[in-house]
């Protein structure tokens, strides 16, 4: 999955270094990131190094993204309207943002959560099983999800409809609703996974796994929607 993530990275990048081709490979870079730190910590045994590599983790996957909606705003508004200091600026408060908040929940967690509820569930925070898993708290997962849904997920919605809609040749339409579906199958993947992390239920993961294969397919359809099409 990881090769399939930097074979489509490099597709994009090999072309010349366009902000347009480098911030829509940030998506995946995010998301390769991501996936390696997934890795490495799935073979650790100290709770504490999980816990911040499974933080780490949970930043890239969340912060990908806003690099989805910056492609998606210059594409709709120009660089004229939406600058490239708006755009730095959006992306870094987003990132920065994200980062706090998650951290600060981590922090809460780890003083807090032993007083909340039952002393083994998380509520602030996340907790690292006697399996070895991350199982989120409530409050972080609410935080989270609202995050990305209200700063990324909906305005990217929101700003492709409004793409697709004024495209005027059925052949751009098709296009860009590949590439809109294939948005929404990766997202769909990160948000199934972030509910089994806080149902901590090991048939529902188990679904997920196998859910998560169809990522290959969502990232293709981004790709072909218009990765391979960003100006040179």
């Amino acid at each position: 999955m990881v090769i399939y993530f930097l074979s489509i990275t490099f597709q994009i990048l090999k072309r010349r270094r366009q902000r347009l081709n480098l911030i829509f490979a940030g998506f995946f870079i995010s998301t390769i990131i991501g996936n390696v730190l997934n890795i490495i910590y799935y073979s650790m045994t100290n709770v504490n190094v999980i816990l911040i590599l499974n933080f780490l983790t949970n930043f890239f996957f969340v912060l990908g993204p806003i690099f989805i909606l910056t492609v998606n705003r210059i594409i709709l508004e120009s660089t004229i309207i939406f600058s490239v200091k708006k755009q730095n600026m959006y992306m870094l408060f987003y990132g920065i943002f994200l980062f706090c908040g998650m951290l600060i929940l981590i922090l809460l967690g780890l003083g807090l959560d032993r007083l909340i509820l039952h002393p083994n569930a998380p509520f602030f925070g996340v907790k690292i099983t006697i399996d070895l898993a991350p199982w989120w708290g409530l409050i972080f997962f609410i935080y989270v999800i609202s995050f990305s849904a209200i700063f990324a997920v909906i305005p990217i919605i929101r700003t492709s409809l409004k793409i697709y809609n004024s495209f005027e040749t059925k052949a751009l339409k098709k296009k860009w609703l590949y590439y809109f579906i294939g948005s929404l199958g990766a997202f769909s993947i990160f948000y199934l996974i972030i509910i089994g992390n806080m149902l901590d239920d090991i048939n529902f993961k188990n679904i997920v796994s196998i859910y998560t294969i169809s990522v290959l397919l969502w990232v293709s359809l981004m790709y072909y929607g218009i990765g391979f099409k960003l100006k040179p």
